[in-house]
């Protein structure tokens, strides 16, 4: 497999030959060239290189060597800056792991100040990426320099160039199928989201400022040491293939944005590896490319809302924590065991916060920082947790709108697993707290947020314009 670095033009991708785009109806503009506003939303879009230099430890895969050694691809951070009448939405889409509680508090502070917007508009999501220097407290060790030096100065020109790039655009939207991916658990209940939701937004005269593609699907290819984007980054990389234009200059052709669904308990499907990461972002991008090439403008529904949820944690007691720890340390490693030292650094520093929590905290809640956006007909529904799939059914339980539901925005907490998960046992109800700065999250919340979630997405496409049944 050929790697190549991937060069830059005004902040994003290197665009391949453009292919041409299909004709748009014209008949929602107004004579001598005016645009009804009526119909459009103002939208800026940019990305920016936040991949830095290897050498930082990597987070989310435990069986491999670090430190990082090489880049494979390039790490961007993406942002969309939208705005319709009263509402306002910064949105930024990073080739990350995830982030601390502690970055999105800055990230949303210094952004909102920034643009005059309230910190709630501000919405970061990682794209979960196993193969980017860490940014949360999970596998790998959290890398004070590349968050302050490349990820921080990053967002922030990300955010500024999508707010200088404003134009008036219209709305068109489109929905794919993809089956590349699998439900790792084997369970009983084992449920997959196939659906490709994609979103473009079109100037009057029919090119792409900017397409939106999301999917449902860990980025667990384990590039060796290699920092890479995986399948988002691809996915990234082939938008501009299908929807640049060559009657646009190179610094405003189409943006790419890619958004993570709620893969808690989805992993790649066998025609997923190392090798086709770009076939499948290209795939991926065909499933839509058509239809919202050929689609015609929408409603412009727009508003975003955000809240916080207390969700119950399960705390466990010290004998609980200390009998944990000890079962996952190795004792004696080998110095080239690199898996061991691993497993007892992060037994030992997590058993150390178990323990402080428990006697220090004294809350057995944390706040999930829940934003509702309404973007046409459909609607993103974002949580700060590794959540599992199910989410999606279970939001439909409560509201008719559309909604795609993602994990690992504004934060990157413990797993959030549906009720029948518990009996069916595995890794994410329960152990994989050995990752997280959290403890295991209990029974029945992912039902519970998923109907205050709803609810919100009710209250926000009301705001939007957009009925419901409900």
């Amino acid at each position: 497999m050929t790697l190549t670095r991937r060069r830059m033009i005004a902040g994003c991708a290197s665009l391949p030959a453009a292919l041409s785009i299909l004709p748009f109806s014209m008949s929602t503009l107004l004579a001598e060239g005016e645009t009804d506003t009526s119909q459009t939303m103002s939208v800026g879009a940019a990305c920016w290189d936040v991949t830095g230099e290897p050498g930082p430890e990597m987070g989310g895969f435990l069986a491999r060597k670090q430190p990082s050694t090489a880049i494979g691809t390039r790490l961007f951070a993406r942002a969309l800056f939208l705005k319709k009448n009263d509402e306002s939405l910064l949105w930024l889409s990073v080739d990350s792991l995830g982030f601390t509680q502690e970055v999105v508090h800055r990230v949303k502070t210094t952004l909102s100040e920034k643009l005059g917007i309230e910190p709630w508009r501000v919405v970061l999501s990682a794209t979960h990426t196993h193969s980017a220097p860490c940014s949360s407290w999970t596998v790998g060790e959290y890398s004070e320099e590349y968050v302050e030096n490349v990820l921080m100065p990053g967002l922030d020109q990300a955010a500024m160039l999508a707010k200088d790039s404003v134009e008036e655009c219209f709305l068109v939207e489109a929905t794919g199928e993809s089956d590349l991916n699998i439900d790792r658990r084997g369970a009983a209940t084992k449920h997959t989201e196939n659906r490709v939701p994609a979103l473009g937004w079109k100037r009057p005269d029919g090119t792409f400022k900017a397409v939106l593609i999301g999917y449902t699907m860990h980025p667990v290819c384990h590039c060796s040491g290699l920092i890479h984007a995986e399948w988002p980054g691809a996915v990234a990389d082939a938008i501009p293939e299908f929807f640049s234009s060559e009657t646009v200059p190179p610094a405003q052709q189409c943006v790419p944005f890619v958004i993570q669904g709620a893969c808690g308990n989805i992993n790649p499907g066998p025609k997923v590896n190392v090798n086709t990461i770009p076939e499948v972002g290209r795939m991926l991008v065909e499933s839509v490319a058509d239809s919202l090439k050929n689609a015609q403008p929408v409603e412009p529904y727009f508003a975003v809302r955000g809240r916080r949820f207390a969700v119950l944690l399960k705390y466990d007691d010290e004998a609980t924590i200390a009998a944990f720890a000890r079962r996952n340390r190795r004792p004696d490693p080998a110095p080239e065991d690199f898996m061991g030292h691993t497993l007892n650094r992060t037994a030992d520093r997590w058993e150390t916060w178990a323990m402080n929590q428990l006697h220090q905290d004294g809350t057995d809640y944390v706040d999930a920082d829940v934003a509702a956006i309404v973007l046409g007909h459909r609607a993103f529904v974002t949580s700060p947790f590794e959540t599992l799939s199910w989410m999606n059914p279970e939001l439909a339980k409560h509201t008719d709108i559309d909604c795609f539901a993602m994990g690992y925005t504004n934060g990157c907490y413990h797993y959030l697993c549906h009720d029948a998960a518990y009996d069916e046992g595995g890794y994410e109800p329960d152990g994989v707290k050995l990752w997280y700065r959290i403890f295991p999250i209990k029974r029945g919340e992912l039902e519970r947020l998923a109907l205050n979630s709803a609810l919100l997405v009710e209250l926000t496409a009301q705001k939007a314009g957009l009925k419901t049944s409900r």
